[in-house]
């Protein structure tokens, strides 16, 4: 899959030399078919005593709230060259660059006995991606005019990487923990479909300026991750980790046998893949030049 995708990228850079046209654009993408991020919560319990009774009374709040979104939304950088078939047709072989907006969720929590902080702790999780994208396109112009409307039309190939940053902290009767984990996922080529409209404003005979609206269908399957930072109040402690933690290899059906395991904590740890969402509606701005 990998080979597929630098095969593209190449073909692409190849292309660009026979081109009759080429386009640069810049845009963002904001989500389009999203999933769960992650929950934003937040709990609090006080405790108070009476100080006639001696006896103690607890109030606990608690509040959640879902976060969701798309990895595929955020600063999109576009280009690409065409070939002509006819006066209604064309193809467009494109390269896009993703940097995917960043995710932030947070849970806290707090315990206080007659005004004094028992414990108390905060865990942030942030994820992002960072997406190529290879985008062949065919495209429809009704009549060819100053002002000259358009469809886009075709499949999107993206490779993706993607990474979670997780940040906790804890206190407790005066001691404070801290713990950071960096986590990056890679791996397998993300597949979906893409279209959208468009219009052209020509200003000569060889430049216009054009503006999109894009829509694009796409999941993204890690196939492996890998924990690459991890610190414990503020020291490295990464070496602590054994492969099977630091390590993970994503599969579509994992199969357990104890029979079979032969010192597992040497090998990466194995788990069922899961889908990150990628679909996105980018509205996009640029310049469109005749080569010819």
């Amino acid at each position: 899959m990998i080979k597929l995708f630098l095969t593209l990228v190449v073909l692409t850079g190849f292309g660009f030399a026979q081109a009759q046209t080429f386009k640069f654009s810049v845009g963002y993408a904001v989500p389009w078919i999203s999933q769960q991020i992650g929950v934003n919560s937040s709990s609090t319990n006080i405790t108070t005593v009476d100080s006639n009774t001696g006896s103690q009374s607890s109030v606990s709040n608690s509040t959640s709230r879902n976060i969701r979104g798309s990895y595929g939304a955020g600063l999109t950088l576009g280009g690409s060259f065409g070939y002509r078939f006819s006066q209604h047709v064309s193809l467009e072989l494109g390269l896009a660059y993703v940097q995917g907006k960043k995710f932030n969720t947070v849970s806290t929590y707090s315990d206080t006995q007659s005004d004094v902080l028992k414990s108390a702790g905060r865990e942030s999780e942030t994820s992002y991606s960072k997406s190529v994208l290879f985008t062949p396109s065919l495209k429809f112009i009704a009549s060819e005019r100053v002002l000259t409307p358009y469809m886009l039309l075709g499949p999107v190939v993206g490779k993706i990487k993607f990474s979670r940053e997780m940040d906790r902290t804890l206190e407790e009767d005066g001691l404070q923990f801290s713990e950071y984990r960096y986590t990056k996922y890679s791996g397998g080529l993300s597949l979906g479909v893409r279209g959208g409209i468009g219009v052209n404003l020509k200003v000569n005979s060889k430049v216009s300026l054009f503006s999109e609206i894009v829509f694009t269908g796409m999941n993204y399957y890690p196939e492996q991750s890998e924990i690459s930072r991890y610190t414990i109040n503020g020291e490295e402690k990464l070496n602590t980790l054994t492969t099977h933690v630091r390590k993970t290899i994503y599969q579509k059906k994992v199969v357990f046998n104890s029979n079979e395991v032969d010192d597992a904590t040497n090998y990466p740890g194995k788990s069922v893949s899961f889908p990150l969402a990628m679909s996105s509606i980018t509205t996009s701005a640029g310049v469109y030049i005749n080569l010819r």
